[in-house]
């Protein structure tokens, strides 16, 4: 990949992650609820979760998995669960945002396991993703060179921009909380992101395969 291509790569990656979604809305949650150092675990699931999409997209694998309508219907479904469970678990949640942005783990909330897999499952669970990647990166491709150096190239290129900006919401999101650290506060925030979820969940569910 030579540095124009590679440029444009970069400015198309930037513009890509800025663009609202589940990611940046649990990394927006999780920082104001736990602070963002443990936010940091979401945000490396998301990172593996997107590694690891690039990895199978870039074999070719990709376009054969968003070739099936089943296989589509099958991991929207599995996604549309899992956000509507995380939104409705957070509406339900009464516990307060973090004290101080700084906030150490709060033992209460989510293992840091937990956590690392809800980011990696919201990312997983999206197959408009993986229908995003099989027509993007291979603008970007090419066979012509090693699988695993342009591997490195994309994947940490796009998994670079998406954790630095996850990290700056987070650590935002943390400021905010520690602001908003009145019981009604906390119920609106929480409220209001598990509605999100919920949303987004139902967007999933409702969504088409591109034909």
């Amino acid at each position: 990949m030579n540095v124009d291509t590679f440029l444009l790569y970069v400015g198309a990656v930037i513009v890509l992650c800025l663009t609202p979604g589940p990611n940046s809305l649990l990394a927006v949650t999780n920082g104001a609820k736990y602070g963002a150092r443990r936010a940091l675990f979401s945000t490396f699931g998301c990172a593996t979760g997107l590694f690891l999409l690039i990895a199978v997209c870039l074999t070719g694998l990709g376009v054969l998995i968003a070739a099936s309508e089943t296989a589509f219907v099958v991991l929207k479904v599995v996604g549309c669960i899992y956000l509507v469970w995380l939104g409705v678990t957070l509406i339900r949640d009464k516990s307060p945002l973090i004290d101080t942005p700084a906030a150490q783990p709060n033992d209460t909330g989510p293992s840091h396991s937990s956590l690392y897999f809800q980011g990696l499952l919201v990312v997983l669970g999206n197959p408009k993703v993986l229908l995003f990647f099989s027509a993007f990166l291979p603008q970007f491709y090419s066979v012509e060179h090693s699988y695993w150096s342009q591997l490195a190239i994309l994947a940490g290129t796009f998994v670079f921009v998406e954790v630095c900006l996850e990290v700056c919401l987070a650590t935002f999101a943390a400021r905010i909380g520690a602001v908003l650290r009145s019981r009604r506060a906390s119920r609106y925030f929480s409220n209001a992101t598990g509605g999100l979820f919920v949303g987004a969940g139902l967007l999933l569910l409702a969504s088409d395969r591109p034909k």
